[in-house]
């Protein structure tokens, strides 16, 4: 059975990493620079202050070549980092998007809002990355709204799962910029994708083989040269 680096609530898990993070870590920095950067829209201006973060979507469908270049990337990671999610499973319902912030930028506490996701893998790639967490206060029909924050502000160094559907938020105090690649695991309970560091076996969503899955698929242990 795999340990968590550091878990909290039902909110966010820190996986303990591998040897060789850094090296993969570079190798999918430099993707982003001559592979994703300026060749995708950026989506900074849909409902965020553009001087404060700047994203990157990236869905199967439109650019699937590229979509697949990172899904190999990410798999891969989350391989090593000892998550044994079934990913061909539901590989179709994943989306990337990097999100990159500046020094002094900042990220209100929210939760999934314009990807209804259940729960994110999240890989730092650049600068000190910390989240903090903050509480749901009930406000009727309304839903919930932000409440104080709780727990403590975690820096997380490893790939790490995090509910985005609890409040959490970010603020890049730092005068380095900060990067992060976030899956959105559109279709995984967080359950799901705790047993799948914390159990023995292979996680599968579903209790029967998917049509594109008949048998089952190693688990990709690729190495990409920089």
């Amino acid at each position: 059975m795999g340990e968590f680096r550091f878990k909290y609530e039902n909110r966010y898990a820190e996986t303990q990493g591998y040897d060789g993070f850094l090296a993969d870590k570079e190798e999918l920095n430099n993707f982003f620079e001559t592979s994703v950067k300026g060749k995708m829209a950026d989506h900074t201006t849909v409902g965020i202050d553009s001087t404060k973060q700047h994203i990157v979507n990236v869905c199967y469908d439109c650019n699937i070549p590229l979509w697949m270049e990172i899904y190999e990337r990410v798999t891969n990671i989350g391989n090593k980092c000892g998550v044994k999610l079934n990913w061909d499973e539901f590989k179709h319902c994943m989306r990337f998007t990097f999100i990159w912030m500046p020094p002094g930028g900042d990220l209100a506490p929210h939760t999934a809002a314009y990807f209804r996701a259940l729960c994110a893998f999240n890989i730092p790639l650049r600068g000190k990355t910390e989240i903090s967490f903050y509480e749901h206060i009930d406000n009727g029909d309304a839903g919930d709204i932000v409440g104080p924050k709780v727990g403590p502000t975690h820096e997380y160094f490893n790939p790490s799962f995090l509910n985005v559907n609890r409040f959490h938020g970010v603020k890049n105090d730092t005068p380095d910029e900060r990067m992060i690649l976030k899956t959105h695991l559109m279709i995984v309970p967080w359950d799901k994708a705790i047993q799948s560091v914390e159990g023995d076996e292979q996680v599968n969503l579903w209790d029967f083989t998917v049509p594109w899955q008949q048998k089952h698929v190693p688990l990709n242990n690729k190495a990409y040269s920089k």
